[in-house]
């Protein structure tokens, strides 16, 4: 089923039909050096994950549940707790891209979020590194 749908988008595009998506960019430089440069164009639940350059010459890449929360729990009710813990775990998943090289998934969740860095660390859901 994956494949059909891919399939069916990749037709639409060829005939010049758009199916509407979100595209994420991200890009870092320290003294004119690409530390990482990434895009990741999401239609549908389609995603296509491009690692355009990286100072290691990875992209490595952490995918997270939409619903984990950016910061920590304010207000320390139990579902806020339970949320918190959940997504303190690792990603859903995580795999790494040689520079100039291309990934699609087909079925991915709504919403989910993307951490991408030039190196293999752990992160959390808000994209910084794991304390040991």
């Amino acid at each position: 089923m994956r494949n059909l749908m891919a399939l069916m988008y990749y037709l639409c595009a060829l005939f010049g039909c758009s199916v509407g998506g979100t595209t994420i960019e991200h890009h870092s430089i320290v003294d004119g050096i690409d530390i990482v440069d990434s895009r990741v164009r999401i239609s549908e639940r389609i995603a296509r994950f491009e690692c355009k350059a990286s100072r290691s010459g990875q992209c490595h890449y952490s995918l997270f549940r939409s619903d984990c929360p950016t910061a920590a729990p304010a207000s320390g009710a139990a579902a806020d707790a339970a949320a918190a813990a959940r997504c303190a775990q690792a990603p859903v998943e995580r795999f790494a891209l040689a520079a100039g090289a291309t990934r699609e998934i087909v079925g991915v969740a709504a919403g989910f979020k993307v951490c991408v860095s030039e190196d293999d660390g752990a992160v959390k859901a808000d994209c910084k590194p794991q304390q040991p």
